[in-house]
């Protein structure tokens, strides 16, 4: 017999499974990130703090970090997609075993 609540159940371990697994790659890109641009932001508080450099200096310099963050982000929407359809794989592999299984049964 076919249990739709069974077969969501084990398609939801799966997707879990496969989001789990990848988490500390998505966890690598952003620390990757944040050791390149830690001491570059502190230098660039401590300036403008300091009146080293102006408003619009910090702001030029804050928009170059915010195009580096956004390519790391990027990686990030590229790897979510590659997680994404690795999941969706394995949910709707357990979907159609579970179909055809039942199928079996049936015709035996």
């Amino acid at each position: 017999m076919f249990n739709i609540e069974q077969v969501f159940e084990s398609m939801a371990a799966a997707v879990i499974g496969v989001v789990n697994t990848n988490v500390p790659q998505v966890k690598a890109i952003w620390l990757q990130y944040a050791q390149d641009s830690k001491d570059r932001l502190q230098e660039l508080a401590n300036a403008r703090i300091s009146n080293d450099i102006t408003n619009d200096e910090l702001l030029s310099y804050l928009q170059d970090e915010k195009n580096a963050l956004k390519s790391q982000l990027l990686a990030v929407t590229v790897l979510a997609e590659a997680i994404a359809q690795q999941a969706a794989n394995q949910a709707l592999d357990i979907f159609w075993a579970a179909v055809n299984k039942v199928i079996g049964l049936k015709t035996t």
